[in-house]
């Protein structure tokens, strides 16, 4: 493929405090486009002590509007900066809507989930009701346009994605991760004591309320297991969690942490007997792979996106989704049992070997191609 100038749109980006899944997604994807030898600009929004414009390894970072005037600052970038072969809009939860704008252009669309249930917890009323509603009508508009490629991570989403926009092909992209680095380590690595470990965005949807109350439950016949919590951002609903830690009176058991590097991030993973994710919904689950990639088997709901990254009775447990008793046993089951741990640990380092960022980015690359060719 030839060299490409490329407009990358997402919400945020890699440096923004407010970063997840979709912006590691994103990093790791463009780095490597640009490895390809493309060029590739991301626009993002702004975040305090963000600069305006800068190059993270190799990628040029533009930064407009704050995480809700970055939609329409959007438009405007494109507006008088339109000289690119191809634009990628990343969705996660509100659409640019470059098929407006950016009418002849040849696009990619990439949708890391479908919210349409989780826009409650998301978005404050009214907001909330709009997106509920919004979100199916501002699909069929984006299956209109018939230049654009669609991509998501996970088979689930796919399906989901595929029935809004009337059946038209839609390309699986899993994320990948660096399973050189998230080694399983040696044995003496885990800890000594039964680990327990949610390394995840501490917000509603994913459900952090329905582990500590699981784990309360957990205490009663495993006294000396304990819960760490990853991923805070000092938050009124974190603070919730901790005073809930004090009602029901196992707040010694729990710690709480903010956001992790990827070394501690690693070093929680390989000392953790079981990662527990018990979300509404997820794209997919980079963190679930990169557990599994230490060894850890997870167990989370039996919902869109998890089913996919877990591999069910193999390298974790999927559980039915509020069920708050079966997330207990599974705690129990996976602490209690040293052999299935074990098998559960090997099996899930094999399944994260199945994934890497290049191969990632060349499925990204030959949608690339196939958006360039329709038109």
């Amino acid at each position: 493929m030839e060299s490409l100038k490329i407009l990358w749109i997402n919400w945020r980006d890699i440096k923004n405090p407010e970063a997840g899944g979709a912006e590691i997604y994103t990093h790791e994807v463009t780095k490597r486009l640009v490895e390809a030898g493309h060029e590739v600009v991301l626009l993002s929004s702004t975040f305090h002590g963000g600069k305006k414009e800068e190059e993270i390894d190799g990628v040029r970072v533009a930064r407009v509007g704050n995480k809700y005037m970055i939609y329409f600052k959007a438009h405007q970038y494109y507006e008088s900066n339109n000289n690119y072969d191809i634009i990628i809009e990343g969705i996660n939860t509100v659409p640019f809507l470059s098929p407006m704008y950016a009418k002849s252009k040849p696009k990619i669309i990439i949708v890391y989930q479908i919210n349409r249930e989780l826009q409650f917890s998301l978005f404050p009323f009214p907001i909330s009701v709009f997106m509920f509603f919004g979100e199916h009508l501002f699909w069929k508009y984006y299956a209109s346009s018939r230049n654009s490629i669609y991509v998501t991570i996970s088979k689930s989403a796919k399906e989901e994605l595929e029935r809004l926009i009337d059946e038209r092909s839609v390309v699986v992209a899993e994320p990948g991760l660096d399973y050189e680095y998230f080694s399983a380590g040696d044995r003496q690595a885990r800890s000594c004591f039964p680990f327990i470990l949610y390394l995840n965005r501490v917000v509603p949807y994913k459900n952090p309320k329905h582990l500590i109350q699981a784990f309360c439950e957990v205490k009663k016949i495993v006294p000396e297991a304990k819960l760490y919590i990853g991923g805070c951002r000092r938050t009124k609903y974190e603070q919730h969690l901790k005073n809930l830690t004090h009602t029901i009176k196992i707040h010694e058991a729990v710690v709480f942490y903010d956001y992790l590097s990827n070394p501690m991030k690693r070093e929680y993973m390989q000392k953790a007997w079981v990662h527990v994710l018990p979300s509404t919904k997820e794209g997919w689950g980079i963190s679930v792979m990169e557990a599994a990639s230490c060894g850890t088997p997870t167990i989370a709901y039996d919902v869109s996106g998890l089913r996919d990254s877990v591999k069910n009775g193999e390298t974790g447990v999927l559980v039915p989704f509020g069920n708050i008793k079966a997330l207990t046993e599974a705690i129990i089951k996976i602490i209690e049992d040293n052999e299935l741990r074990s098998v559960m640990s090997a099996k899930a380092r094999e399944w994260a070997t199945n994934f890497s960022w290049s191969k990632t980015t060349n499925t990204i690359q030959a949608a690339i191609e196939s958006a360039l060719a329709i038109n």
